[in-house]
């Protein structure tokens, strides 16, 4: 007996839903009961999937009659994008990705400005239109990728879309000043390869995550005005030109060292954090990690970052003189770029020695990992010596050409 027959229109159209749309169009051979049922079903379409095979992506895409759940396109020419994009939009698309590629870039169709039913947009390579007023008023994630974008579109982006949950920026034709302002927006990250002068943070009440990967942070001032809700805050670079936190200003280039300028005191949007990433490099000469790590007293979670190996010169220091108060709470320590040298010695007995709570310690090695080397770093770091009886100290391989943005991933190589 064929039981998946016997069930409603309905249910097996969202199990068809499922099913790349070659594989749901191939049902329709099975039976005349299987014959109609992929054209209603909700379509997702990814034009890679068909080796970018614009007649046959047609040929799927007109064929069926019912609602488009997701379709991925990559762009050639204006009129396959308007023509396609316009009928998306009369069929209900909910996700929509667009991606020119080499020298195609593409203007996004008028007639997508005002859809009801999109919630997720990704596009690279895209432009806006000049005239924009209000644009995708249900829309929950966009992800912008090399798309050129100025102060005065950023601005109608957060204040029309008040739906707003995610935005993403890679490697967009930014202003020099960035200014985030959304009081939906719980997610933001950014990745610029140009120079930005200035990123403020103000007005998200919602915010709960900040990733940010810049070119030149000597350059870059960050200010984080106003996030009470903020829980993942990184890369913080401890060479930006300049950062604010809350009423906490710090200046990283002209102090002798990291110099709370306003009157330290606990803010929401510090007490809120858990998790934290922060970025060394061998040019950083004036300024302490544990320094600004006694703004974050809730800590739970850390990712630490060396961009490369630090041979002589300045290094952190992490000794008993500096604050403690970050280690009452912390429980994971995430590092990458684990060379084994003096410093790193130095911060791994830090934190061997004064976690209270700490549970794992993961290091993403950069040198051959042998169980000579591990047993000389766990005697160095005096491991049987460590406050947390429940401490596990992990050495991975580290894997190569990770991308930079989201280092904090699971990454390595066991």
């Amino acid at each position: 007996m064929d039981m998946i027959s016997e069930l409603p229109d309905s249910i097996l159209h969202s199990i068809l839903s499922f099913l790349p749309a070659q594989y749901a169009a191939r049902t329709s051979v099975l039976s005349s009961r299987w014959r109609h049922l992929w054209e209603e079903a909700p379509l997702r379409l990814d034009d890679e999937s068909l080796c970018r095979k614009e007649q046959l992506v047609s040929r799927i895409f007109y064929a069926h009659r019912g609602p488009i759940e997701n379709f991925r396109l990559v762009c050639y020419t204006r009129a396959t994008i308007d023509g396609f994009v316009e009928s998306a939009v009369k069929r209900g698309i909910r996700e929509l990705t667009l991606l020119g590629y080499g020298r195609y870039s593409f203007e996004l169709p008028p007639s997508l400005l005002p859809c009801n039913s999109l919630h997720q947009l990704s596009l690279r390579l895209g432009e806006f239109p000049q005239a924009l007023h209000s644009i995708f008023p249900n829309l929950k994630e966009l992800r912008l990728s090399c798309v050129k974008l100025h102060n005065d579109l950023l601005h109608i982006l957060l204040s029309t879309c008040g739906s707003l949950d995610t935005l993403h920026l890679i490697d967009c034709l930014n202003p020099s000043v960035v200014s985030i302002s959304s009081t939906s927006l719980r997610k933001f990250a950014l990745k610029s390869s140009s120079w930005v002068n200035e990123l403020i943070i103000k007005d998200t009440p919602n915010l709960e995550s900040f990733k940010l990967d810049v070119y030149s942070p000597e350059n870059t001032g960050v200010k984080v005005l106003d996030a009470p809700k903020l829980q993942f805050l990184g890369f913080l670079c401890l060479n930006f030109n300049a950062l604010q936190l809350g009423e906490n200003f710090y200046d990283l280039q002209e102090t002798p060292s990291f110099h709370v300028k306003a009157t330290p005191c606990r803010l929401k949007i510090l007490s809120y954090v858990k998790t934290l990433a922060i970025k060394i490099t061998p040019t950083l000469d004036k300024t302490t990690p544990p320094d600004i790590l006694r703004c974050f007293p809730f800590l739970e979670n850390l990712f630490i970052m060396k961009e490369e190996r630090i041979d002589s010169g300045y290094y952190p220091r992490w000794d008993e003189q500096c604050s403690l108060s970050f280690l009452n709470h912390l429980k994971t320590v995430n590092m990458r770029g684990f060379y084994g040298d003096w410093s790193d010695v130095e911060l791994l007995r830090y934190l061997v020695l004064h976690g209270k709570v700490l549970k794992k310690v993961t290091l993403r090695c950069v040198v051959s990992v042998c169980q000579k080397f591990v047993e000389t770093m766990r005697r160095q770091v005096s491991f049987e010596e460590r406050e947390s009886s429940d401490l596990e100290l992990l050495f991975y391989q580290d894997a190569q050409n990770v991308d930079q943005f989201s280092p904090w991933k699971e990454v390595v190589i066991r």
